[in-house]
């Protein structure tokens, strides 16, 4: 009984990991979200860059994901300094560039996918958090060391504010990390039709 029990989850998980395995390199996902990323810097100043540098990593393999990346965080500045009216100063060049930096790092450490989380599905969205909470901690410990080398203090980022800052890139990851499921769950009917077509007899 135990034996069937874990020779069905296991084809379950294989048929999962198919899909994943196909979302993350299909362009359709990646386009999604570039596009949202993107659009995302009309609404706030400030994109949660972390929760899409976590997306991408996870979700994309490793191009991809640092394409990906760097496209939403250059649109980021493009709004910043045209729509918005950053001014064209040192520091200001230097604060956009500092993100940048922060984004990347937080992609690659992301993309590294350890070999557990192709052992079981909880594992892979455990990784998916681990990576948000390990990048977020990364990419605002370089934004705090560049204020204190810089102006000698944390840029004016209480704990309130930090608190606020990670619960937008929560919210973000959250909606991400839905469509995403979505993408791979339509993947997975695509895969059992073909399944059943392969098998039916004719």
């Amino acid at each position: 009984m135990n034996n069937k029990i874990t020779a069905y989850s296991q084809e379950n998980y294989n048929v999962w990991s198919n899909a994943e395995r196909a979302i993350s390199h299909s362009r359709l996902w990646q386009f999604l979200l570039i596009t949202i990323g993107s659009a995302s810097s009309i609404i706030y100043p400030h994109v949660p860059l972390v929760g899409f540098a976590a997306i991408s990593g996870v979700t994309l393999n490793r191009k991809q994901a640092i394409i990906s990346s760097i496209i939403i965080w250059l649109v980021n500045q493009f709004y910043g300094f045209t729509l918005r009216q950053y001014p064209q100063t040192l520091e200001s060049f230097t604060w956009g560039f500092v993100m940048g930096l922060g984004t990347l790092l937080v992609t690659i450490v992301a993309s590294i996918k350890p070999k557990f989380i192709e052992q079981k599905i909880w594992k892979y969205y455990l990784w998916l958090t681990a990576s948000l909470v390990i990048g977020y901690v990364l990419f605002e410990g370089i934004i705090l060391l560049t204020a204190t080398l810089m102006v000698g203090d944390g840029h004016g980022l209480t704990v309130a504010i930090l608190g606020r800052i990670f619960v937008k890139n929560i919210v973000w990851a959250i909606a991400l990390t839905f469509i995403h499921s979505l993408l791979i769950w339509n993947g997975i009917k695509f895969f059992k039709r073909a399944e059943r077509s392969s098998i039916a007899p004719t």
